[in-house]
């Protein structure tokens, strides 16, 4: 039977986060957590589908493939999911609350991904007597994030490796789909929006979104069509996509700027940028030391494989590994965006990928 606790990560600004635990005990369990984390208006589900001990849970969740145990006798992780602020069941009901819901991708990087990591190092405290490092596994925007905490000292201190699953750093192909969405976003107020109840709305703009989301010839429709109904239930705030269209707009992954209509005014004027421009976690990738390993989808056009190639050769990580899902590169198909963790053959080709090298890198002291 599947062990599942729940946990709850306290931000410093007073949410509560759940965090979905897979613990282990025995002697085949690895010493250092991981961390499996959501991208953009996702929730638990991305990297861990379904009902624990279902039949879709077994084939689709890489919680499930890392935390349970292997045919081969081989080590198993103890395994942890959390929800971003608005993923899952809110801490705060946006009809009530809703000054609440005014945070950017800042805040995830500034409290929950702290919040987070120290709820899993104290639970270690508490039951282990130690403080290990954490492994992060991030899909898209939970990469992103990694990303930009693994530049600070405290993650250079904090995280063991990092796996991120089409995750930009740069944004070289607009996505139509993501222009739009981040177009509609009000910039001078935040409100809680739900992705999905606008892209409901129109059967070209979910037409849209999946043939942009995915390889659908490597997704089974009734997986989608569960996904897209559970996946996407959280409540964003829309400054998240305010910001994520400043990243479209100047070819960025960066903290939300002061003065916004500014750095969009003169973000790309020599000499004045500055002035204007916040800090950017792109520019500022050769600050990130932690052990990665980046994949990428053959297909994926929310985040193209130039787009990786960028953030692999800009970090300052020594310890770099890059796999490309595709035919080319000698795998059943061409992965989309979300097929590289949902598709028919991702638990075959993509999961025992991500299994190996954090097992490689737990061994390593």
């Amino acid at each position: 039977m599947v062990h599942q606790e729940i946990e709850f990560a306290k931000t410093s600004d007073g949410w509560d986060l759940r965090v979905f635990h897979y613990p282990r005990e025995g002697k085949d369990v690895v010493r250092f957590p991981v961390i499996l984390c959501h991208g953009l208006a996702g929730n638990k589900n991305s990297c861990d589908f379904g009902e624990p001990g279902t039949i879709e849970w077994e084939r689709y969740s890489l919680a499930a493939f890392l935390s349970q145990q292997r045919v081969n006798g081989g080590p198993v992780f103890d395994v942890w999911v959390p929800e971003l602020r608005g993923g899952g069941q809110p801490s705060f009901d946006p009809r009530v609350n809703p000054e609440r819901y005014r945070w950017c991708v800042d805040d995830y990087i500034d409290k929950d991904v702290p919040a987070i990591v120290g709820c899993v190092q104290q639970w270690y405290k508490e039951r282990k007597h130690e403080v290990p490092p954490v492994f992060w596994v991030g899909k898209s925007m939970g990469g992103m994030i990694a990303y930009a905490y693994g530049q600070t000292k405290e993650g250079q201190k904090n995280l063991k490796g990092v796996v991120t699953i089409g995750s930009p750093v740069v944004f070289g192909k607009n996505s139509v789909f993501l222009e739009f969405i981040t177009r509609i976003s009000p910039r001078n107020i935040s409100i809680p929006i739900r992705i999905m109840e606008i892209v409901e709305k129109s059967s070209e703009l979910m037409s849209h979104f999946k043939g942009m989301g995915m390889n659908l010839e490597n997704v089974d429709p009734v997986v989608l069509q569960t996904y897209m109904r559970v996946g996407f239930s959280g409540v964003l705030s829309s400054k998240v996509l305010s910001q994520f269209s400043l990243f479209f707009k100047h070819n960025a992954f960066c903290r939300y700027p002061r003065y916004p209509w500014m750095y969009d005014a003169f973000g790309r004027v020599p000499g004045i940028k500055k002035i204007f421009a916040p800090y950017s976690y792109t520019e500022n990738l050769y600050r990130f030391f932690v052990p990665l390993l980046v994949i990428a989808g053959g297909q994926d056009k929310l985040a193209p494989k130039t787009d990786m190639f960028y953030a692999k050769d800009h970090v300052g990580s020594t310890d770099i590994t890059y796999l490309e899902f595709s035919k080319e590169a000698g795998y059943r198909t061409d992965y989309g965006h979300l097929d590289l963790n949902l598709g028919l053959h991702a638990r075959e080709d993509v999961y025992p990928k991500i299994y190996e090298w954090l097992q490689a890198h737990a061994r390593e002291m």
